[in-house]
């Protein structure tokens, strides 16, 4: 029933004899399909100006001209660090250069060790003349050449002291006998076969004199003359080893060209050849015949089989004596 004074609601009207349902709303899912027959066209959309391509040279393109701009700036800061730094090496070598030339490092002394033979005076001389600009430039290297040009200098250093001095270290060849040289001087020579110096250098009892070495300043001639210095050892320990020494009847030991040697004896100036070995055995061959020579004894001749006795007995020099053939000795007489 209707309240009182109000009209009562109308229903609609009912359909076999229900109630009429409102159709539902209609969502975009139950939207009735598009009704036109067949797929949509493709509608090609045109690029506004901004969008459309442009050409770029050398085949670039846009990132790649991008990359280039963005690379410019590194490449420029990284020009920049190696300008600096090379300006600052620049400015710190001729600071240094300018700095090394100032009185500060004037040479004004020179320390000399080891000199016996060279005079000091003689070294101080040759580093202040190859030490023009001062002790932090001085040219070390020529130095210690200059001083390794005298023959008596072995080996030399040089180092510097700084600010103001230089210190030279020499070791100085040491004499092991003496040589005639084939002008005829009489000098100092070592164990390595090297020539030097004088005759009054020598200290000690004086050797016997070695002769024939090679006078040639090349390696090859102080190899020789070192093989030959030590065949002149072993001559003089062979002389030694039992008495009476022999050593001391020598004046001198020559070598020949073919490395043999010939020795020269003090008391008559007789030359004695002994070759290369068994030089006591030999030299005392000698000296018997060269004894019987003196007291003219014919019968010990004959003993030691030489030939032409007579002739030695009559007062003929004898000018040498050949050892080095086993079992038997050749005298020569002078003409």
């Amino acid at each position: 029933m209707a309240a009182p004074g109000k009209s009562p609601r109308k229903l609609p009207p009912a359909i076999d004899g229900g109630l009429v349902e409102r159709p539902p709303a209609r969502t975009p899912k139950s939207r009735a399909p598009n009704q036109s027959a067949g797929p949509k066209p493709k509608t090609s959309r045109s690029k506004s100006p901004k969008q459309q391509e442009l050409p770029f040279r050398d085949g670039a393109s846009p990132a790649g001209g991008a990359r280039e701009r963005s690379a410019l700036p590194r490449l420029l800061k990284i020009g920049g660090a190696i300008a600096t730094l090379a300006l600052l090496f620049t400015g710190i070598w001729l600071s240094v250069q300018l700095f090394s030339r100032s009185r500060f490092f004037s040479l004004r002394a020179v320390a000399v060790e080891g000199s016996v033979l060279l005079s000091r005076e003689e070294v101080e001389r040759i580093v202040k003349e190859n030490t023009p600009d001062g002790v932090l430039r001085a040219d070390l290297t020529l130095i210690r050449e200059k001083l390794q040009q005298d023959e008596l200098v072995k080996e030399v250093e040089v180092t510097r002291l700084l600010p103001d001095m230089l210190r030279v270290t020499i070791k100085e060849r040491e004499p092991y006998t003496l040589a005639r040289r084939k002008d005829g001087d009489v000098v100092c020579v070592d164990q390595n076969g090297v020539l030097f110096g004088k005759r009054s250098m020598f200290r000690g009892a004086i050797p016997p004199l070695v002769s024939g070495l090679n006078e040639t300043p090349d390696a090859a001639a102080q190899e020789s003359n070192r093989q030959r210095l030590l065949l002149y050892k072993q001559l003089l320990e062979a002389l030694d080893q039992s008495a009476p020494p022999l050593s001391s009847r020598i004046d001198e030991v020559i070598f020949d060209e073919t490395g043999g040697i010939r020795l020269i004896l003090a008391e008559s100036g007789v030359a004695v050849m002994v070759g290369k070995e068994d030089f006591r055995v030999r030299l005392n061959a000698a000296l018997d015949v060269l004894d019987a020579v003196r007291r003219k004894d014919a019968d010990a001749l004959q003993v030691l089989r030489i030939a032409d006795a007579e002739k030695l007995l009559s007062g003929n020099r004898v000018a040498y004596v050949n050892a080095t053939i086993p079992n038997r000795v050749i005298v020569g007489l002078a003409e």
